[in-house]
């Protein structure tokens, strides 16, 4: 599923109620029926990854940024890599799996810190999966690559994805567009754009400012 909407529209308070970092004031989310409100907050945020638009990462090595305490083998860390398309940039490292990333992760670039935050994800494979705005900082290019990682790791997961770009959010199933806190449309791209309401705006904008249209 997709949230699009201006800012402000409630796409990052979702997420915030989804890991209970805030309490709804009414109304209830249910996880497979379960008000989330029943879950301890360890068992409920192990349920969900989030992939943010900017991840953090700690001052510590590639593969304690990967494995973030976990027990795992170097084939399988290697494998977990491979599937966030981050092996390649790792392996030209200077001590590769065993290089510190810097502060924040300063010595990496953007779209190398997201498969970072990708491969982690994949390691913890939560049945729920959230991207927020998670390639909106990044070059074409290294979006392409990012984007060919995030559908390895939306295979079989139930999938929210906030985005500005709508090219990046065409193969969901569902779009739903949120205007100040509400849902105002929701449907396939297809549909919406047959509508012609507030999303067919949005593409039109946005397929204007690159083509010129």
């Amino acid at each position: 599923v997709a949230l699009v909407g201006q800012s402000g529209s409630g796409k990052t308070s979702l997420t915030r109620l989804l890991f209970r970092f805030v309490d709804a004031q009414s109304g209830e989310i249910l996880f497979d029926g379960i008000d989330s409100r029943d879950f301890t907050l360890a068992s409920l945020r192990q349920q969900i990854s989030l992939i943010p638009q900017q991840p953090e990462l700690f001052h510590r090595s590639v593969r304690d940024n990967i494995v973030m305490g976990a027990d795992v083998s170097d084939v399988e860390l290697q494998a977990v890599a491979a599937k966030a398309r981050s092996l390649e940039f790792i392996q030209q490292l200077p001590q590769q799996f065993e290089t510190k990333v810097g502060e924040r992760g300063v010595k990496l670039s953007g779209g190398e810190k997201q498969r970072i935050a990708i491969a982690r994800a994949l390691l913890e494979d939560a049945p729920i999966v959230v991207l927020d705005e998670a390639t909106s900082a990044l070059d074409s290019l290294t979006e392409q690559q990012v984007q060919v990682a995030i559908f390895e790791l939306l295979k079989h997961k139930t999938a929210l994805v906030i985005a500005h770009r709508l090219s990046t959010i065409l193969r969901m199933d569902r779009i739903i567009v949120l205007e100040q806190g509400r849902i105002i449309e929701q449907g396939t791209h297809q549909q919406l754009l047959a509508l012609e309401g507030r999303y067919y705006q949005m593409w039109q904008h946005q397929q204007g400012e690159f083509l010129g249209e």
